[in-house]
C-alpha cells in the first residue's frame, strides 16, 4: 500500500502546538538557569559586592556625623548592624574613636607601623581604599585535603576574608584624620551546598511540573486552533461547521463568525456563477437557434430570401457580437487589464448619440427612450468607457421597465459634477436587494429575462468602470415605482 507523502508545509512551518510547548519549556529553563547563577554561581561575587557596599555605606554614615556628639553610639549601632570594625585616627594615627564587634578584627590587631603604612597608602582626592586579606584556616598548614578520602573539605574551603576600608576624613576640630573599617567575609561553602541540594531538588519538581503545565496549556490553546484550522478545509467547498472548542476564546469566536459568514458567501457565489453561466448560455442559445431557423427557412423554402429575414439574421449576429464584447471587457476589467484614457468630451452630445442609436432599435418593439438634458456639458473621462456604462444602464431599464416601454434619462449639473439618472418604470428592487445588486453575479429574484439590448452582464461592467474612473454612483428603488440608476463625472471647464 502506498503511503501518502508528508506535506512539506509541515517541516517548513511547524505545528502551533509544538511551538506554545517549546516557548513555554525555554522560559522555563531561561529561569531555571538563571536561578543556579544567581544562588550557586555568582553567589559569592554577589556577596562580596553587597558586603563591600554596606561597610562603604557605614562609612559615609560615620564621616557625615563626624561633628555630632553621639557619634561614638552611632559607631557602635554601625557595627552591631553591619558586623564591622570600625577606628577613627587623628592625624598623628592616634585612637579618635573605636568601635569593635566581630573577631579575627584586623584593624584592631594591627602595630601602629601596619597602621602608618595603610593610612599612607589612602589616596589624597578622597577615595576610599579597599583592599581584602585572607585569614589563615586553621591547623595552620597542618591540613591537606589530598591525605583523606571520601567527601572531605577542601584546603581552601575554610579560608576567610579580611575586608579593609579606609578613607581620609576632617576631625571635629578641622585637622585630618583617617576612617578604617574591617569586616569579615565569612565563606558560603556550606550554604552554597544546602542551596544546590534544594536547587537541584526544586530543578527537578519545577521541569516536571513546567512540562506537564506546558502540555496542558499548549493544548488547551492550541486545540480551537487546530479544530478550526482542520474544519477550514471544506470552505472551499461552502461548508464549514463550528468546531466544538471553536468559541472558547473571543478571538477564535471571532474567527470562526467570520469563516462561517465567508462560507456562506463562497456558497451563494457558486450558485450565482451556475445561474450566471445558465443565463448567458441561454442569451447565447436563442440568437444561435433564431439564426439557424432562419436560414434553414431560407434555404428551404423558396421566396424566403427577403431582406426582413436576412435584417433578423444580422441583428441576432450583432446581438451574439454584443454579447462576446462584454464578455471580454468583463473578463478584463475583472483583472485590472483595461486601461482608461480620460479626457475633457461632450458628455451630453456623447448620450444623446447613444440615445439616438438606441430608440431605433428598439422604437420597433414599442420602447422609447427619452433624453431630458439640462444643458449642453462636458465632462472629464474615458468617453468610449462611459459610453458603455450609458448603453448598459439603457439596456437593463429597457430589460425591466414597466408596461409603458419608456425609459427616461435626466442630466443635470450639480456644483462641479454633472449626474446622469436613468430611470425605467418597472417593478422595482426589494429594499433587502438594493445593497446587492452591484456585487459580482447577482441579479434579482425575477425570473431570467432575455435583455432587450446587451448581455445582461451590465450592471457588474457598470460597477467596475465606475470605480476605475473613482466617481461617486448608485441606485434609488421604490417598489411599484421603477428604479433608478445614476452616476457622476466632473465637468470640464471652458
Amino acid at each position: 500500500m502506498r503511503k501518502n507523502p508528508k506535506n512539506p508545509k509541515e517541516k517548513k512551518h511547524p505545528r502551533i502546538r509544538r511551538r506554545v510547548f517549546a516557548y513555554l519549556a525555554a522560559f522555563v529553563a531561561f529561569v531555571l538557569a538563571l536561578l543556579w547563577l544567581m544562588q550557586i554561581v555568582w553567589l559569592d561575587d554577589f556577596y562580596r559586592w553587597n558586603k563591600t557596599r554596606q561597610i562603604t555605606q557605614a562609612a559615609d554614615a560615620v564621616e557625615s556625623n563626624i561633628g555630632n556628639a553621639q557619634l561614638s553610639a552611632l559607631m557602635d549601632r554601625l557595627a552591631q548592624q553591619n558586623d564591622v570594625c570600625i577606628l577613627l585616627l587623628d592625624s598623628d594615627k592616634h585612637v579618635f574613636l573605636s568601635s569593635d564587634d566581630i573577631h579575627f578584627c584586623l584593624i584592631h590587631r594591627m602595630s601602629s607601623r601596619d597602621l602608618s603604612f595603610w593610612c599612607s597608602m589612602i589616596p589624597e582626592n578622597g577615595d576610599t581604599l579597599t583592599e581584602l586579606f585572607n585569614i589563615a584556616p586553621f591547623g595552620g598548614d597542618q591540613y591537606n585535603s589530598h591525605q583523606f578520602r571520601g567527601n572531605v573539605p577542601k584546603m581552601e574551603d575554610d579560608k576567610k576574608q579580611s575586608l579593609l576600608c579606609a578613607r581620609r576624613v576632617t576631625l571635629p576640630d578641622g585637622t585630618g584624620g583617617y576612617l578604617l573599617l574591617n569586616s569579615i567575609i565569612t565563606p558560603l561553602d556550606s550554604t552554597v551546598a544546602t542551596l544546590r541540594t534544594q536547587l537541584m531538588l526544586i530543578t527537578i519538581i519545577v521541569l516536571l511540573g513546567a512540562t506537564l503545565l506546558a502540555m496542558l496549556i499548549s493544548r488547551k490553546v492550541t486545540r480551537s486552533i487546530v479544530e478550526t484550522s482542520e474544519a477550514a478545509h471544506s470552505l472551499s467547498r461552502g461548508q464549514y461547521e463550528i468546531p466544538p472548542h471553536g468559541c472558547e476564546y473571543r478571538e477564535m469566536a471571532e474567527l470562526n463568525d467570520t469563516l462561517v459568514y465567508a462560507a456562506k458567501e463562497l456558497s451563494q457565489v457558486e450558485n450565482l456563477q451556475h445561474e450566471l453561466i445558465a443565463n448567458i448560455s441561454h442569451d447565447l442559445r436563442t440568437p444561435l437557434t433564431m439564426i439557424g431557423g432562419y436560414v434553414e427557412m431560407m434555404r428551404d423554402i423558396p421566396g424566403e430570401a427577403t431582406p426582413e429575414n436576412m435584417q433578423v439574421i444580422i441583428d441576432e449576429t450583432q446581438r451574439l457580437t454584443s454579447l462576446v464584447n462584454e464578455l471580454l471587457d468583463f473578463s478584463r476589467l475583472q483583472t485590472g487589464a483595461l486601461a482608461l484614457n480620460p479626457a475633457p468630451y461632450p458628455f451630453t452630445a456623447s448620450v444623446q448619440a447613444i440615445t439616438d442609436r438606441v430608440s431605433r432599435m428598439v422604437q420597433q418593439n414599442g420602447y422609447q427612450v427619452v433624453f431630458h438634458p439640462a444643458a449642453q456639458v462636458k465632462a472629464i473621462a474615458d468617453e468610449q468607457r462611459i459610453a458603455q456604462v450609458v448603453y448598459n444602464l439603457v439596456g437593463n431599464a429597457l430589460t425591466y421597465t414597466g408596461e409603458d416601454k419608456t425609459v427616461e434619462i435626466h442630466q443635470e449639473v450639480i456644483g462641479k459634477m454633472v449626474r446622469l439618472t436613468i430611470h425605467d418604470s418597472g417593478k422595482g428592487i426589494a429594499p433587502e436587494e438594493l445593497p446587492l445588486i452591484w456585487n459580482r453575479y447577482y441579479r434579482t429574484q425575477e425570473t431570467h429575462k432575455r435583455a432587450i439590448i446587451g448581455s445582461g452582464l451590465g450592471l457588474s461592467i457598470v460597477r467596475s468602470i465606475l470605480e476605475k474612473h473613482n466617481v461617486p454612483f448608485g441606485v434609488e428603488s421604490k417598489e411599484g415605482e421603477g428604479t433608478s440608476f445614476w452616476f457622476e463625472l466632473p465637468v470640464a471647464e471652458g
